[in-house]
């Protein structure tokens, strides 16, 4: 019964870690699923708010600039909106959500082919682990001129909640298997009872046939024995 229990108990380990690994690759998945889907929803949001900054500073700038200074340090605020310019064509900021960048020119490798695009781009990068920035250069335009663009960078965090946790994972194997060790000592315990049944009646069979066939070996011998010729010729008789 001891060696059915360690079998069983073996299995089930064995069983149970392959249960987990799967579980843990299934968590695993859903969790970029989701912060996929939640990347998707950032973008079309950064979207959205860059085309209405960009629409509101059009009439701004046309009407008086520092107008855009003081939305940007006041009021403006949308969601994970961290970092906002609006950018001439001398690639100077005149406007921004921190006042220290106003006057400096862009420092960007990229900007002269950004620029040169004059259309809606989006940038996508991970600056540090578990953060998502999102950068959209918007064209402001007036009358289908473009007289500046705005750039807008937004920051989230990618860290979701895990589906389960892992001692949640380790509670609902354990949940899940202790069924499958009673099953499997169960199992284990009658076949090898019924072995070693089978094989006790084997071992009774083989002994029980030695012995029928050893008076059969004795009977021969002594007939042989009786058979033997005498010195005169004649054959040797039992009496």
């Amino acid at each position: 019964m001891l060696r059915a229990l360690m079998v069983s108990l073996l299995a089930t380990v064995l069983i149970g870690g392959l249960l987990y690994y799967a579980l843990k690759r299934s968590d695993v998945a859903q969790g970029q699923q989701r912060d996929a889907q939640a990347s998707h929803a950032a973008q079309q949001d950064a979207l959205m708010v860059s085309r209405a900054f960009s629409s509101i500073s059009a009439a701004a700038l046309v009407v008086d600039l520092a107008k855009v200074q003081e939305a940007l340090t006041g009021t403006w605020r949308a969601g994970n909106l961290a970092d906002t310019m609006v950018i001439d064509h001398g690639n100077r900021v005149f406007a921004a959500s921190n006042a220290g960048y106003v006057g400096q020119q862009i420092q960007d490798a990229n900007w002269a082919a950004i620029r040169a695009q004059n259309r809606e781009v989006l940038i996508r990068d991970e600056p540090s682990p578990g953060q998502e920035r999102l950068t959209v250069i918007e064209p402001i335009q007036d009358k289908g001129s473009t007289i500046a663009w705005a750039r807008l960078t937004f920051v989230r965090s990618m860290q979701q909640d895990a589906v389960r946790s892992p001692e949640e994972r380790l509670e609902q194997v354990g949940r899940m298997m202790a069924p499958v060790f009673v099953f499997l000592a169960a199992a284990i315990g009658i076949a090898m009872r019924f072995a070693t049944s089978r094989l006790q009646q084997r071992i009774q069979t083989v002994v029980t046939e030695a012995m029928t066939d050893q008076p059969s070996s004795q009977d021969d011998e002594i007939s042989f024995r009786d058979s033997t010729v005498r010195p005169d010729g004649d054959s040797r008789r039992a009496a």
